[in-house]
């Protein structure tokens, strides 16, 4: 199950390219080929990565000449990540540039900026020195398109940011754009017309009159560099991303490089953007980036911000899967942050600071998914359930620790939590809990007699919690788990997972389960359906119990302004009944299909939910 995230690749919504209409497999092969495969070069050895795996909370930041635009060009507003305003507008490239008179950021307060992240918890700030645009965030010799020499601020953005970084003893880094500018005729992507004579060879000229000085520029002008985050390599011959990390290692070897590098050579592996894996990704050292709200750079209409709970529950599901996480703030064109980012950095961060005890230095948990009601986090002899939901039943319960719970108690006032522990079962009792003034996320804090071992990985099916077996966690032959993408709007990237290629009758998706309390349960299914495989007959088995059901068409998204890109499958959710689970313990749960049509349905997911 775990190998899943190993073979599959991984984009970056915040990079994402508009690709014209075409087979789903033949885009999906071009988005990967763009964004690089998730591989990186010796993944435990560098040194940096002893602080990245403690720290484990970071503020991204976008932040370009696209910001003053804010999603607007010559009156239209085009929907979607702001920074690629440049290449859904086409705007062209002489225009584009002088624009850059109209970008004059002066609300910026570095330092209030860098005490935001801090109060927030973060422990590092990236921040982008060039997106793919071409425009550079600091005094660069390298290019006339730069904020000193092509803007009326005319000040060295970064230099400000990474002084105020080392002020208040934060870690500072760089994002960069290496592949594509598209102001340069030689990089790949650019906007205007080629010169005479070009060939996709030249693109040396633009890396080494271009990229080379500035990331050079960029270790040797701002004092220590924690991390360059490399982006969109794209077919970039990896002879290219090995001068860069040689470019890295020769100014600053301890600085970190993510596998957006290309070629392999990244320390640590970058998911694909919003990307929180239900289970834990067979990576050794990774990180999800997400952002306050749809789009990285700031976008006027652009209101959807994450609550300061969901950015709790967010960095705690990353932590617990043993991820780092990197939240991303788009400030305005004249450098202040919209108030909202403001509140929820501020709320969400009380949380963290009050709660750092199980959120810095902790360790995955050592169950690989999370739970309906919340996730946990651990350190040496702890564990920390952090309860996102409030289990109407009062109860946590809890199997196979591999050890004895000698205390629980609520972390943030210290206050006695009611346990008890029979066998391998532990119930945690938070009656006496639920009418107390709580955080937004409560923690119960776990003293244990030896670190938790948790041997048996199936999932937990507690009696009382709803469980969703989603197609990531399955084990599967004669079939396949495959991911499937689509954009909303334009790089707001989505994408699921499904069960689906079944190849015979002899096909079969399994799912196995921790039975603690026997009984009986609703079962539902969520799914995809092709008007060829519709009226194909299936069965949901666990033991000798069964149930048989029928599927329908699911229907299509046609390609529109909402949804970009080939016509996409819906799901469909139908009740499939009532499964009685007979006996406790570990058990498995079985699909076949029974009369097969086309190539059957695609699954996402499978629900259980206690029949009271």
């Amino acid at each position: 199950m775990r190998t899943l995230y190993k073979t599959l690749l991984y984009c970056t919504a915040s990079s994402l390219l508009y690709l014209p209409l075409s087979a789903v497999d033949e885009r999906e092969k071009g988005m990967d080929e763009l964004w690089g495969d998730a591989k990186v070069s010796s993944e435990s050895t560098h040194p940096g990565l002893q602080w990245f795996t403690e720290d484990k909370y970071a503020m991204f930041i976008h932040w370009g000449l696209y910001s003053e635009m804010a999603g607007v060009w010559k009156g239209k507003t085009y929907y979607g990540i702001g920074e690629w305003l440049m290449h859904m507008a086409e705007i062209p490239v002489e225009e584009y540039k002088a624009y850059a008179r109209n970008f004059n950021p002066d609300q910026f307060d570095a330092t209030q900026l860098v005490r935001l992240a801090k109060a927030a918890g973060m422990k590092t700030i990236v921040v982008t020195s060039k997106h793919h645009d071409g425009f550079a965030m600091f005094d660069s010799k390298a290019s006339e398109f730069t904020v000193t020499k092509a803007t009326p601020y005319q000040g060295d953005l970064m230099r400000e940011l990474a002084d105020a970084c080392q002020e208040e003893g934060l870690r500072f880094g760089f994002y960069y754009s290496q592949n594509k500018d598209w102001t340069e005729p030689y990089a790949t992507s650019y906007k205007g017309e080629r010169p005479v004579g070009y060939t996709p060879a030249d693109f040396e000229r633009y890396f080494n009159q271009k990229v080379v000085p500035q990331v050079t520029e960029l270790l040797t002008n701002y004092g220590p560099i924690a991390m360059i985050w490399f982006d969109t390599p794209g077919g970039m011959d990896k002879a290219y991303s090995a001068k860069l990390v040689e470019l890295v290692q020769s100014y600053q070897p301890n600085c970190l490089v993510n596998s957006r590098i290309g070629g392999g050579y990244g320390h640590y592996v970058s998911l694909g953007d919003m990307h929180i894996p239900p289970v834990r990704p067979d990576y050794e050292v990774w990180e999800t980036v997400d952002t306050t709200n749809d789009s990285w750079s700031y976008a006027w209409y652009d209101q959807n911000w994450k609550s300061p709970k969901t950015i709790c529950e967010h960095l705690v599901r990353v932590l617990a899967r043993g991820g780092s996480y990197m939240l991303n703030v788009g400030p305005k064109g004249d450098g202040s942050l919209p108030a909202k980012v403001v509140e929820t950095l501020t709320v969400s961060g009380d949380w963290v600071r009050s709660h750092s005890e199980a959120i810095y230095g902790t360790e995955a948990s050592p169950f690989d998914q999370g739970f309906s009601w919340g996730d946990i986090t651990q350190k040496g002899n702890h564990l920390y359930l952090h309860i996102f939901d409030w289990p109407e039943s009062g109860l946590l319960r809890l199997a196979d620790l591999g050890t004895q719970v000698t205390a629980a108690s609520l972390l943030h006032d210290s206050s006695t939590v009611v346990f008890s522990q029979e066998g391998s079962i532990l119930e945690v009792m938070l009656g006496e809990v639920s009418g107390r003034d709580l955080p937004i996320v409560p923690v119960v804090k776990l003293q244990l007699k030896a670190p938790a071992k948790v041997e048996n990985h199936a999932t937990q099916v507690d009696g009382f919690s709803t469980v969703k077996l989603l197609a990531e966690m399955a084990d599967v032959e004669a079939c396949e788990i495959t991911e499937r993408r689509w954009m909303e709007k334009f790089g707001e990237w989505k994408h699921d997972y499904f069960v689906d290629q079944w190849n015979s009758l002899e096909s079969l998706a399994s799912w196995d389960l921790n039975v603690l309390e026997a009984g009986d349960y609703s079962i539902s299914l969520e799914y995809s359906c092709e008007p060829e495989a519709a009226n194909s007959e299936w069965v949901l088995s666990l033991g000798d119990n069964s149930l048989t059901f029928i599927t329908y068409e699911s229907g299509f998204d046609s390609n529109n302004s909402f949804h970009r890109g080939p016509p996409r499958q819906r799901n469909h959710s139908m009740s499939l009944g009532v499964l009685t689970i007979p006996e406790s313990g570990l058990q498995t749960l079985k699909l076949i299909p029974r009369n097969l049509l086309g190539a059957g349905i695609g699954v996402k997911a499978i629900t259980l939910t206690p029949f009271h």
